[in-house]
Order: C-alpha cells, then sequence, then structure tokens
C-alpha cells in the first residue's frame, strides 16, 4: 500500500468516523444501565414507538454547542499567554431543534415552564410566570449515527428550554417551532463538571480470529510470536499474558487497558521465564485503539 499523501489527514478509519443524519432527541431518558449500541438501538425503537419522550419529528436536523467563559487575569509584567493562566468562570450547554410535531406535551416543553389540563377533549395549555423544579425536564438526549455502527449520545442534565416561544406558520407548509434546550446543575454546588456528557455506544459484534504461534526467543525470558495476519492501515498489536490455563479476553470493539502492551508484530517478547508454558492473546486494534481481531498462544518461552 502507498503512503498516503502527507498533506492529507485521510485514512481508511475517516470513514467510519463520520456522523450521519440528522438524529433524534428524547427526554427523561434513562440510558444508565445501556452497554452497547445494539442495546441503545432497543431502546430508542420502543421510546419512538411509544412516543411518550421523544420530542417528535425536526427539521433542519440540529446542534450541540458548550459555550465556556474564560478569564486571563491581567498582571504588571505578563507578556505572553502561559499554561495555567486562565480561569474557566462558566460553562454552558445547549441542544437546539425546529420541531414541527405540534402536540400539547411539545408546546408545553416548548414553553419551558407550561402547565397542560386535560378535560374531557379539550386540553388547555397556560405559562406560567415562575419556572419551578418541576419545569426542567430530567434530561433532553440526542441520539446519532456514526458511519462504522456506533451510535454517540449527548446529554443536557436538567433541560429547560429558554428559547423564545416562537411558532411560525404558512400557507402550504407546516408549523415550526425553533428550541434551545440548556443544561442546568442539580445544585449550587457543583462545580467539577459541566451539566453534560457525551457518550459513545460500541457496536455489538465478535472479533475475528488470528492465528498466533510461539516459540523460543533469543534470549532467555523471551519469546517469538508469529501470526499470519497481515495488519491494515493505522493498525497494531497489543499482547497481555495470563496464567497457564486461561488466556486473556477481550471483546469486540473494546479499548486495552494498561494492562496490554504493544508489539510490533516481529520483534521478540521479554515476559520472563515464569511465563513459560503460560497462555497470552494477541489483539489487533485500529487507530482509535479499539479491537478488531484476537488470537491466543500457549507461550514458548526460553528459560535457558
Amino acid at each position: 500500500m502507498s503512503a498516503p499523501g502527507l498533506t492529507s489527514p485521510i485514512r481508511k478509519e475517516t470513514f467510519e468516523n463520520l456522523q450521519l443524519n440528522a438524529g433524534m432527541f428524547i427526554k427523561n431518558f434513562d440510558y444508565s444501565s445501556i452497554a452497547d449500541a445494539a442495546a441503545l438501538k432497543t431502546a430508542l425503537v420502543a421510546a419512538i414507538t411509544s412516543g411518550e419522550s421523544i420530542i417528535g419529528a425536526t427539521r433542519g436536523g440540529g446542534s450541540f454547542v458548550c459555550t465556556r467563559d474564560i478569564r486571563t487575569p491581567e498582571a504588571d509584567g505578563r507578556r505572553y499567554g502561559f499554561v495555567g493562566d486562565k480561569f474557566v468562570d462558566a460553562v454552558d450547554g445547549y441542544l437546539s431543534t425546529t420541531i414541527i410535531e405540534m402536540t400539547a406535551e411539545r408546546v408545553a416543553d416548548a414553553f419551558g415552564s407550561a402547565t397542560v389540563t386535560v378535560s374531557g377533549k379539550k386540553t388547555t395549555i397556560r405559562v406560567k410566570t415562575a419556572i419551578g423544579e418541576d419545569d426542567y425536564l430530567t434530561n433532553l438526549c440526542w441520539i446519532g449515527d456514526l458511519a462504522d455502527g456506533r451510535l454517540v449520545l449527548i446529554c443536557l442534565y436538567n433541560a429547560l428550554n429558554t428559547a423564545d416561544f416562537n411558532l411560525t406558520f404558512t400557507d402550504k407548509g407546516e408549523g415550526m417551532l425553533p428550541v434551545e434546550f440548556h443544561a442546568h446543575q442539580d445544585d449550587v454546588n457543583d462545580y467539577d463538571y459541566a451539566p453534560f456528557e457525551i457518550v459513545y455506544f460500541e457496536p455489538d459484534g465478535t472479533a475475528a480470529t488470528i492465528t498466533v504461534t510461539s516459540a523460543e526467543g533469543t534470549n532467555v525470558g523471551s519469546t517469538k510470536l508469529t501470526t499470519t495476519n497481515v495488519l491494515s492501515s493505522g493498525q497494531k498489536y497489543v499482547y497481555k499474558v495470563g496464567d497457564a490455563s486461561t488466556a486473556p479476553t477481550i471483546g469486540y470493539r473494546e479499548e486495552p487497558d494498561y494492562t496490554w502492551t504493544e508489539w510490533d508484530g516481529s520483534s521478540d517478547i521479554a515476559v520472563g521465564t515464569s511465563a513459560d508454558a503460560k497462555k497470552a492473546t494477541v489483539a489487533v486494534i485500529n487507530s482509535s485503539n479499539k479491537v478488531l481481531k484476537t488470537g491466543s498462544v500457549t507461550l514458548d518461552v526460553k528459560t535457558a
């Protein structure tokens, strides 16, 4: 494979990391027990089917913005900026979109502080002059697709629409209601993190299997691993030694922690004589440090 152009950052993985389409908005969504993209999709299908927690159809996509008020104190003799001279006074995170479904619940959420009263076949919305704790949504989440099957979720805690209510309607068109929900802290003592988070959910699946063999290395305490696998651009190997009966395991698209060691694919590995006959696992990871393939082997270590 020829080397990529030196002025281009494009790699094979570039197209896996693209965010696609407009995604969807959902409120009061508990995703704490959801472990991967497949489970998240199942939960979203249930939410869409019930219609209870989705914000509804939108137009023009949406946006997430995080603004920070950063202050740099002035002092006599200061000529340059330096590491440690910046202070964050405030952080604001908000999601905005345009809603085109005009149900009473959607309209009430857009007002930010309103009551909905149902009497027979009549539903009445009234705007309150004060904002109470129960007017904040527990959360507002946006979920979007990535090209490689992952899902990305942006969640605002204690979300409230702070934009003016501005419903526009046209002939031969649909009513449109822009909203801008802002995140809020639970209490005045929570200063460590901003009241929102971004979560990536990996797709479910099984890592492909590679064949790995082991022979005594050149030096005492070393082993020479070989594999028939051929790395693609941006990929590399990592390995981990287990015990005599169990090889280390790691799931598809999991990210290896510090207990895994990088291997260049050809050099002997110094594992120590005590590792002889123990089992090891070699994993292929992509440029995002996600596991794609794995293979296990019983180590043959030079002991004398």
